[in-house]
């Protein structure tokens, strides 16, 4: 059965860290294929040249570096006459043509000039490198500008590329042009949806991922890496400082919140990432935003069947690392066929979707297409007991103990169900509410879900984290399904909603576990393991605050499972004959 998440994501995500409009003049996109005919990717027609090396000055005089490569004439090496779109990839790592695991070539040789700038900062461009934000968006607003009216051979229409970094870059890019940009389409591959939710914190606790990717840049002749605004933010979050919490910072970095506004000015989007990613199913928060935002809906409600969808902005999750699989043929042909229907007006029937989404079901082996997310707002309860998952709740009091201090498989908990009836698909977030006692004024707590066959192997599908202070529950930002059960807990993560746990108050703990689609057959048990620390194998590598550390050190967890203090899970289960097979490979399955 292929797994939503690996033990090893961590070992491969740490292997990828260094390397890591109103629609116009598209009329034709929105048109189907020709009848009896599917569209297929144009032949590489054209030679690759030699790239070309220059700069483009920002509005405040930093000099960003560029370079260009242009279709030629296969027979000649000559550069070909005529004018192309362009593609514009945003590199921190330097300015090579795509990101480090392949080239542009693939666009060029159909009939792309192909741009590959260094992020301000890196590289040979001048400046100082922050962690994204308005500044990066501004650059990249100024190099579409730059590449649309000043560069030889672009013919007025731009687009973005690029994996990871240089996918999420993109976001700000888009948010920063304004109406009637010459920028039409996006593809923001390898991401995330809300940085510090998705990658630089997890459960309010810090991780080490800003860090490791800033080890990683080669840094731009005016950047001081001990005082550029990115070695702030790191120096914050390993302090306790504003950037530890979800301050002001973070939330001028929320992809989602940027989302209102790359719509409003008309920029297409087809994002792509993993269930096995850096974090699973990162883009899912991104497309639920656009979606919603395009038919000016609540952003951040869980997009629902029936509901009014586009395919202006669409989704793959499929069953990846990170960046696995974007630069083979499957992937480069889809994103030619973005880029061919909104910047060269093929009418290749892309756009015309109902199903926007494009999702692998692991262990059906095989994609499906939906609309909403998740594809059911129904989920199903169960109460932890004795070792047990169970549909009822507990009718005598019990209770269950962990030691934060101790790190083995050894000190944990685990809750599993019967053997399952009838076979079921895993399909959305999953809320595991805990209530606990605590010795100290602060707590940790981790939940995993697992799969366990009847042979008895255990797979892992998710998992979650809460550090106990940060236990505030935000309506607004939280998932509900039917009869207002909680799918996918949200909470603000800042200093303000920061409450000490209470020593020897029993303490409810809401813990959002990750999202993913998997078919569970019949005879499998599902399987809730909870740890005061996170396990081998969690999603994300924490290092908790010198202030966290002091109000968790020593601390012993209860669990309870009594009537009057229920801990459950709220699994998102669905039938699978709620889904089809979806006609497109939309990439290999592994």
């Amino acid at each position: 059965m292929n797994t939503p998440m690996r033990n090893t994501r961590l070992r491969a995500g740490a292997a990828v860290l260094g390397l890591l409009g109103a629609l116009t003049s598209g009329q034709a996109a929105d048109a189907a294929a020709p009848s009896g005919t599917r569209w297929q990717p144009e032949p590489a027609s054209y030679g690759v040249s030699t790239p070309e090396q220059t700069t483009v000055s920002m509005d405040d005089g930093v000099s960003i570096s560029v370079e260009v490569t242009y279709p030629t004439d296969p027979a000649t090496g000559e550069r070909v006459t005529g004018t192309y779109p362009v593609l514009l990839t945003q590199n921190p790592y330097g300015a090579a043509r795509s990101d480090p695991t392949g080239t542009g070539d693939y666009f060029v040789r159909r009939g792309y000039i192909y741009v590959a700038s260094a992020v301000r900062g890196t590289g040979a461009s001048g400046g100082q490198v922050d962690w994204f934000g308005s500044r990066q968006g501004r650059d990249g607003a100024e190099l579409v500008d730059w590449a649309a009216h000043t560069l030889s051979g672009g013919d007025g229409r731009v687009g973005l590329d690029g994996c990871s970094y240089l996918g999420v870059n993109q976001w700000f890019t888009a948010a920063a042009v304004g109406k009637h940009s010459p920028l039409k389409a996006i593809t923001p591959f390898c991401t995330d949806s809300d940085f510090y939710n998705d990658l630089t914190a997890d459960g309010g606790i810090p991780t080490t991922f800003v860090a490791g990717i800033a080890r990683a840049e080669p840094r731009g002749p005016e950047d001081d890496p001990t005082t550029d605004p990115q070695s702030v933010t790191i120096a914050q979050q390993a302090n306790g400082g504003s950037r530890s919490y979800n301050d002001a910072y973070w939330q001028a970095r929320n992809v989602r919140k940027l989302i209102p506004r790359i719509v409003a000015n008309g920029i297409l989007a087809l994002t792509e990432s993993g269930w096995n990613d850096l974090f699973p199913g990162g883009n899912l928060g991104a497309y639920v935003s656009a979606q919603n935002a395009y038919h000016h809906r609540p952003l951040n409600t869980p997009v629902t069947a029936g509901q009014p969808v586009t395919g202006r902005y669409q989704a793959i999750v499929g069953p990846w690392t990170h960046g696995e699989h974007v630069d083979e043929s499957t992937l480069q042909a889809i994103r030619l066929e973005w880029f061919d229907t909104w910047l060269k007006n093929e009418p290749t029937g892309m756009a015309s979707t109902s199903t926007p989404l494009h999702l692998f079901e692991n262990g059906a082996n095989r994609w499906v297409d939906s609309a909403a997310w998740p594809p059911s707002d129904h989920a199903r309860t169960y109460y932890l007991g004795a070792g047990s998952l169970t549909p009822g709740k507990p009718s005598a009091a019990g209770r269950d103990s962990l030691a934060w201090a101790a790190a083995s498989s050894a000190n944990s908990l685990t809750y599993t169900t019967a053997p399952l009836t009838r076979a079921a698909v895993l399909d959305g977030p999953t809320d595991v509410t805990l209530y606990a006692e605590s010795t100290t004024p602060e707590t940790e707590l981790t939940a995993t879900l697992n799969i366990v066959a009847p042979d008895g192997t255990v797979t892992k599908q998710a998992d979650g984290i809460l550090l106990g202070s940060q236990r505030a529950l935000d309506s607004r930002d939280s998932w509900y399904g039917d009869n207002g059960t909680l799918l996918k807990p949200g909470h603000p993560f800042t200093r303000a909603s920061q409450r000490a746990v209470v020593p020897g108050r029993t303490t409810r703990h809401d813990i959002s576990l990750l999202s993913n689609l998997t078919r569970i057959p019949v005879g499998y048990r599902i399987q809730i393991v909870v740890n005061s620390r996170p396990p081998a194998g969690f999603h994300a590598s924490l290092l908790p605050t010198p202030q966290e550390q002091a109000a968790l050190a020593g601390g012993t967890y209860t669990v309870e499972r009594s009537p009057w203090a229920a801990s459950f899970v709220n699994l998102p289960l669905t039938s699978p004959g709620s889904f089809t097979t979806s006609p497109v490979d939309w990439g290999p399955s592994s």
